[in-house]
């Protein structure tokens, strides 16, 4: 299955150049998802903008597959990407800020997806203050599944709830790339007892 990894934003609110090229303990954050999406075994596609030349530039150097979309906005990128790519059926697109993903994260998600019978899925965290809004199960992490065959209609879909705080860690803000960066040192430690899913 492609993952299409979405890295083409301005990321304004970071305002430390292209997002997914931002290092959290000198590494692009780019790199954790590329990690995670690798080890799940999915084939993953980057997907730029004329916005982000940088992470074009990584992607060639590092031999990553990469389109570049023309940036007309979220959902139209995906698109756009899908038919370039001529993918049928089920793809998963990711955000490529999320440092806290890991391949045993999307394993899961893939394994529910598959359970559910469902065309399509998303993937929620609770919310960390415990705040519940009205029919959504927790806030939304940035991983979907979807089903290009059905591009044109509403698409039923599983969301599925991972109770990780990590996938809370979205990078828009210097604040929040620090408390990424805090996380992180805190899943590194030998005192850490990760979450069961």
């Amino acid at each position: 299955m492609f993952a299409l990894i979405m890295a083409g934003g301005k990321a304004s609110r970071l305002g430390m150049g292209e997002k997914a090229l931002t290092r959290i303990h000198d590494k692009p954050m780019l790199s954790y998802v590329l990690k995670a999406v690798m080890k799940a075994g999915l084939t993953p596609v980057v997907i730029v903008t004329p916005l982000t030349p940088y992470t074009t530039n990584y992607c060639r150097i590092h031999d990553i597959l990469w389109i570049c979309t023309d940036g007309t906005g979220y959902v139209e990128d995906i698109w756009q990407a899908v038919d370039e790519l001529s993918i049928t059926g089920s793809f998963l697109t990711i955000c490529a800020d999320l440092p806290g993903i890991t391949a045993d994260h999307l394993k899961t998600v893939l394994e529910k997806f598959e359970k559910s019978g469902c065309p399509a899925c998303s993937v929620w965290a609770p919310h960390p203050n415990g705040v519940l809004q009205k029919d959504l199960p927790g806030i939304p992490v940035g991983v979907n599944i979807l089903d290009s065959s059905l591009r044109d209609k509403e698409q039923e879909e599983v969301q599925i709830l991972l109770p990780d705080p990590v996938l809370t860690m979205n990078v828009n803000t210097k604040l929040d790339l620090e408390a990424a960066e805090k996380m992180l040192n805190h899943l590194k430690s030998p005192n850490f007892q990760p979450t069961l899913l």
